[in-house]
């Protein structure tokens, strides 16, 4: 009993002193405890989506794993989670709540919702950073809301990335399939690299049916690049329409932004059966031991905890937000240490629905996390403007997975997965940079961009049957063909054929019940623009005010128009008109001044200047005007032959002006057309010509055109033809001998093949056509139906060729008259000094022969 009291008393007494002694472990978790600031942070996410599970365990993970690495530290992150079921209005509701029931520093979105901006706008009153994992598709300045910061492309960037995409593989346009709201409707206006021949706007809550009613119009256009930006669910459904509707199939071209490609591992295995082919982008993360390992732990973790996630993969939203929340607890112990008691105040905001908390630290709360610059699992953190951006976006391809094709950024442009081996950058938007890309229905060739689809044309020819050189309709009685031939059938089809696709088309006659034209040549385009026809080829001529309804070829035949004239001329004294007036009287004087000069020199040694007066007149003239045909004897002097060679090179001179002008006016005939005595046919398809006189007609044939200039303008017919050159091509090549024609200015554009506005076959057209000039098959094919050899002329019509006067050679005659006059001043002075030599030589013999006589 005594033993029993003891042990007793003694326990108690120990259980007394321990009880009065408070243990060490829980004294410092409570001192820790108080030193401690906890920094409330608000996270908004869709509980229920893929990417709000992944964002929700990835923040989860950063703030454990960085605090067990900076235990030391004085301030600690504590996340409020709430779940916005993905509606825009119950994003803001919580947030409310939130900031009503805590006093947050900052709060992380982690959905693309239009409440971004909302939130952004509520971040700037009660001043703290409003975190937005999803770059918002408006475009929200760093400016104009200074406490939102934003993860991910801009949709500058996504614009600029699709057009190189499109460069790269030379489409010429695309067509832009984009969700209706604000998320994804303002890339239409940031698209500007290529032409958009059509957008087509979806909603959210369009049907199958509505998917399906504008797609099957997709089909109906030729255009086969599609560019998709929209949510992951909306594009879940297209594809899958598209691939029922036979359109994930060879020919086709699909490109998807990050909005559905960052999304694609979350989506339904039958979905991605549906995008084998397409081409997308994401963002590039670049590999490192430490993504790997988190990626490790991450779905270890995740299995653990939800046996749903076992067939997703980490996400690139996932990986932003485990370095955000490591760039928020920084700035937040960086605030602490450099601001220790802003933490502490705090006030209260009346927002007219609720009284919320508001931080005074947030100024310096955001300017910490502006500066953040570390290295995290997502590569180099670092926000410019307030948007973390990333710097290279990868281009994959969906085949049986994603894989990664090339690189894109916007000071290289496309780079090749080989760049970071060969250490070489390029500003290439070249496919060549990017690996095989396996489109559509398992096909490695490019798809051209558009189709007909099997297609064939309905091709509208004009039936006038005037110049049937240029084209002709013919129905033939017993087989009820139709027979089209003439140049420009030939053109189109030689184009057609070295295409290096086939083209299928039928000619279509544009004409009515009796076989006529069925209205002017305007109407025949006009067929196109109502899409009753698909092209037009004839003698069709580029206007500029048929632009506004159809697109025009490459001309393949001359421009402009000219002026047929006859070549007939009853002016007997044509040749005079050459030389005017002055010129003709001062030649003439030359002619003779030069033959008494070379007649003064010659005469005293040459034996065919002696003779009797009139024959040595005769010799004068004779000579000198032989020069004209460099007919002239050979002088002995060598006076006379410096003056000879210089009036031959001036008589060369002349003559062959002379011939030059006379041949000028004998082509053209000179036709006053501003003169009332004369009438001219214009083609009624031209305007713009400037003519006094003239009557407006409809093309006649080459028959018609011949009996009016025959006829003449006195006699009822008319003095001259003005039509494009082609027609007029025809004409002479019927009657080469009896008229001429000049070009003019190119006041029209030749004849053209039409097609419809933005027509694909408008530039292969083109293209085929510059082939055919540049072979000469187009040469060819002009020779076979023009007969070429027609008489041109390059003069202008209105403009006389200028008659020559005395100016055109005063400098000749000045340079033959002082040589002449030289020569003849030389032998002038010749014979006086010969004379006086001779009388000199008479003195003396005269006085020798006198002294002779007196001594003898």
């Amino acid at each position: 009993m005594d033993f029993t009291r003891k042990a007793k008393w003694t326990f108690f007494v120990v259980t007394t002193l321990f009880s009065l002694v408070p243990p060490l472990s829980a004294n410092h978790t409570s001192i820790n405890d108080t030193a401690i600031e906890m920094i409330h942070v608000g996270l908004i996410l869709d509980a229920q989506s893929w990417v709000g599970k992944i964002v929700d365990s990835c923040i989860s993970m950063a703030i454990s794993d960085f605090y067990s690495r900076n235990h030391h530290y004085q301030t600690k992150l504590v996340v409020h989670t709430r779940d916005s079921g993905g509606d825009p209005l119950l994003l803001l509701s919580q947030a409310l709540v939130l900031l009503e029931n805590f006093k947050l520093d900052a709060i992380i979105v982690a959905e693309n919702s239009a409440g971004v901006k909302i939130l952004a706008e509520l971040g700037s009153r009660v001043k703290i950073p409003i975190i937005s994992l999803f770059a918002a598709g408006l475009s929200l300045s760093s400016f104009e809301y200074p406490h939102l910061i934003q993860i991910g492309e801009d949709e500058s960037s996504r614009a600029k990335a699709i057009t190189a995409i499109v460069e790269a593989f030379s489409w010429r346009s695309a067509i832009l399939i984009y969700e209706d709201n604000d998320s994804a409707r303002p890339i239409l206006s940031n698209v500007t690299g290529f032409r958009l021949d059509q957008h087509v706007a979806l909603r959210t809550s369009s049907t199958d049916e509505e998917i399906v009613e504008q797609l099957v119009k997709l089909m109906s256009l030729q255009m086969t690049v599609y560019v998709v930006h929209m949510s992951p669910i909306l594009a879940s459904r297209l594809f899958l329409n598209a691939k029922q509707l036979g359109m994930m199939t060879q020919g086709y071209a699909w490109i998807t932004t990050d909005m559905i490609t960052n999304f694609m591992n979350s989506m339904d295995p039958s979905v991605l059966e549906s995008m084998q082919g397409v081409v997308g982008f994401k963002p590039h993360i670049p590999a490192s031991k430490e993504l790997r390992r988190f990626a490790i732990r991450w779905r270890s973790k995740s299995l653990n905890e939800n046996k749903n996630l076992e067939e997703m993969e980490m996400n690139v939203y996932g990986i932003w937000s485990y370095d955000m929340v490591w760039a928020v607890a920084t700035a937040a112990e960086r605030v602490m240490t450099r601001h220790p008691h802003i933490l502490q105040q705090e006030t209260r905001l009346n927002m007219n629905f609720t009284t919320i908390w508001s931080s005074e630290s947030g100024l310096v709360f955001m300017d910490e996390m502006l500066q953040s610059r570390f290295k995290g699992i997502s590569g180099g953190f670092q926000l410019t403007n307030g948007r973390l951006i990333p710097k290279e976006i990868e281009i994959v391809n969906v085949f049986k997975g994603d894989r990664i094709i090339g690189y894109w950024n916007p000071e290289n442009g496309i780079a090749s997965i080989m760049k970071e081996e060969n250490h070489t950058e390029t500003n290439s938007t070249s496919s060549s940079k990017l690996e095989g890309v396996i489109w559509p229905g398992g096909t490695m060739n490019i798809p051209k961009g558009w189709s007909l689809r099997g297609k064939r044309l309905r091709i509208g020819v004009p039936v006038t049957n005037q110049f049937r050189e240029l084209i002709s309709v013919v129905h033939d009685p017993q087989t009820k063909d139709i027979i089209v031939t003439g140049f420009c059938v030939d053109v189109f089809k030689e184009a057609v054929q070295s295409l290096d696709y086939e083209v299928h088309y039928d000619f279509i006659p544009f004409e009515d019940a009796n076989g006529r034209m069925a209205g002017s040549y305007d109407d025949l385009i006009l067929q196109v623009y109502h899409k009753n026809y698909d092209a037009v080829v004839g003698d069709i001529t580029i206007i500029s005010r048929r632009f506004a309804y159809v697109d025009f070829t490459l001309p393949f035949t001359d421009l402009g128009i000219g002026v047929v004239v006859p070549k007939i001329n009853n002016d007997i004294w044509i040749f005079l008109k050459p030389l005017c007036g002055d010129l003709w009287i001062t030649a003439a004087a030359f002619f003779i001044f030069t033959g008494v000069v070379i007649w003064f020199i010659e005469r005293p040694i040459n034996e065919e200047f002696q003779g009797s007066p009139s024959e040595q007149i005769g010799m004068i003239f004779w000579y000198s005007f032989s020069t004209l045909v460099f007919a002239h004897k050979k002088p002995l002097s060598n006076l006379s032959k410096f003056v000879v060679i210089i009036w031959v090179f001036v008589v060369f001179i002349i003559t062959s002006s002379y011939t030059a002008t006379l041949a000028s006016m004998l082509t053209v005939k000179q036709i006053q057309l501003s003169s009332r005595d004369n009438d001219v046919w214009v083609s009624s398809d031209i305007s713009n010509f400037t003519f006094e006189t003239r009557r407006r007609r409809a093309n006649h044939s080459p028959e018609e055109y011949a009996d009016a200039l025959r006829r003449g303008s006195k006699n009822g017919g008319v003095s001259a033809i003005i039509n494009e050159i082609p027609y007029l091509k025809v004409f002479l090549a019927k009657y080469p001998s009896d008229y001429t024609m000049i070009k003019s200015k190119a006041i029209t554009g030749g004849f053209g093949f039409v097609f419809p506005k933005r027509s694909p076959l408008v530039q292969d057209i083109s293209s085929a056509i510059m082939r055919l000039r540049e072979e000469k098959r187009l040469e060819m094919m002009e020779n076979k139906w023009f007969n070429s050899e027609s008489s041109f002329t390059t003069l202008d019509p209105e403009s006389n060729p200028n008659r020559l006067n005395i100016h055109s050679f005063g400098g000749l005659f000045l340079v033959t008259g002082i040589s002449s006059i030289s020569a003849l001043g030389v032998c002038l002075f010749q014979k006086r000094q010969s004379i006086k030599i001779h009388l000199n030589g008479s003195v003396d013999s005269l006085k020798g022969y006198f002294n002779v006589k007196i001594i003898g």
